[in-house]
């Protein structure tokens, strides 16, 4: 992994003054960041060139808190794009894309910062100290991504000019806001404006900048950032009557006991619904728990439909997972296309995958489920099926499970007894958390 982190007196005489600065983290994930793929694309960037290079996302987190409540940093509406990682403390994000010894800035955000409009209560209580202590985040932001860009031997970063950024943006902004931001790099380093095709970028040329870069040390290990240990993952197909003769109220009174049972126990598990069912269905299962993973299970559960992706992030931009019907993985569920519209993990049967373990895929994290409930819907006995489950779950490090909300009626009786038996062999967790942990420890050190 890669991870370093940096004082404040580092950047003493680096044009900041004192309050405008803060002791941070920085960790570099080898994924896009959300929408970083669609803005290049935009830019004039073909798609056989993106694949070509690499992607990374640069999280800023502080260390300096200045008695900020921990809601600042968890609200999931403040905290729009929910790139914490579940990590306290995070400041800001970058994405960037290397290809050759280029490296390309897509964006440059802080949801804190920038979204803290959006809760009352925490902009009158944390405004003022968030300006005070943050509002040069995009400084201590850059020099990590110049710092990391040193490590991995590029030689210039392209950061977009503040117009490019003003023309791409499709909703009402504040071009001021962008101008300190994305117009920085022209004010404190050595660099000019190029056009790139249709883009215009401040072109930075490292070797010419290297006394303006403040070289970040490499952090201690943290063991939250440690390989997870064995870990158990339930998914809920929550469809209705979709390929079943099982009523809709039938799976509806399913779907409340397979809540409530999980709520007694204080698991938080993971609900892949249809898009067509999503809002009221999204809104039954916060009511109960809203620390549960929520994912889409295709827009209409159609495999002859290959416009599922859109279709979904048409109803909702910001769930992060996505789960096929049937563990189908069409031509249309590709790395990249699940990138593109920022699903950053998919789950899909261990056959359909190809391997029982969770992984890193070209910036889409994989999870695998070794056993549903389908064999109880073909007629299997029970006690089989749950005897063969608890020994997978048993003798894998990591067991995913899958079960169906029009299946419940095979298994719900007799679920808090599987939940018990599932406890005390691993922690059950959502699908969010399993996917934090694999992007926190995946691969990601500078050439040797």
């Amino acid at each position: 992994m890669y991870r370093k982190s940096g004082a404040a007196s580092m950047f003493a005489g680096k044009g900041l003054a004192p309050r405008e600065l803060f002791a941070h983290n920085v960790i570099a994930i080898p994924k896009p960041y959300p929408d970083a793929q669609l803005l290049l694309e935009r830019r004039g960037v073909q798609r056989e060139e993106l694949e070509r290079g690499r992607f990374f996302q640069i999280n800023l987190y502080t260390t300096d808190f200045y008695d900020l409540p921990d809601a600042l940093f968890a609200d999931p509406d403040l905290n729009w794009h929910r790139q914490q990682l579940g990590l306290k403390g995070l400041i800001a994000a970058a994405g960037l894309w290397l290809c050759g010894s280029v490296a390309t800035i897509s964006t440059l955000q802080s949801d804190v910062c920038q979204q803290l409009y959006r809760h009352s209560t925490l902009r009158q209580s944390c405004k003022t100290r968030l300006e005070t202590h943050f509002k040069y985040w995009h400084a201590i932001l850059l020099n990590a991504i110049l710092d990391f860009c040193l490590d991995f031997g590029i030689s210039t970063v392209r950061c977009p000019t503040a117009d490019q950024v003003v023309a791409n943006t499709r909703k009402a902004i504040r071009p001021h806001l962008f101008r300190r931001i994305y117009d920085y790099p022209g004010k404190r380093l050595c660099c000019r404006k190029i056009s790139v095709g249709p883009a215009q970028y401040w072109e930075i040329a490292l070797d010419a900048n290297r006394d303006r870069i403040v070289r970040l040390g490499w952090a201690d290990g943290d063991a939250r950032l440690e390989a997870a240990p064995g870990r158990i993952c339930i998914w809920h197909d929550i469809e209705e009557d979709v390929d079943t003769e099982i009523s809709p109220a039938e799976c509806a009174g399913n779907l409340q006991r397979m809540l409530h049972i999980e709520r007694s126990f204080g698991l938080s598990t993971t609900y892949d619904i249809l898009g067509t069912l999503f809002g009221r269905k999204w809104n039954e299962i916060r009511a109960i728990n809203s620390q549960h993973s929520i994912a889409f299970h295709s827009f209409n559960h159609d495999l002859a439909d290959l416009t599922q992706l859109h279709k979904c992030r048409a109803v909702d931009l910001r769930v992060r997972g996505y789960r096929p019907p049937q563990s189908r993985i069409t031509a249309e569920l590709s790395d990249y296309n699940l990138a593109l519209v920022n699903f950053e993990w998919l789950a899909s049967s261990a056959r359909s995958l190809g391997y029982g373990d969770c992984r890193l895929e070209s910036g889409v994290v994989k999870i695998p489920i070794h056993l549903d409930d389908h064999s109880l819907h073909l007629g299997k006995p029970y006690e089989q099926w749950e005897s063969e489950l608890l020994d997978q779950a048993r003798d894998t490090p990591y067991f995913g499970l899958g079960l169906h909300d029009c299946y419940g009626k095979k298994w719900l009786e007799r679920y808090p007894d599987l939940l018990e038996k599932l406890a005390t062999m691993k922690p059950v967790v959502s699908a969010d958390t399993i996917c934090d942990s694999v992007l926190l420890t995946a691969p990601c050190a500078p050439p040797s």
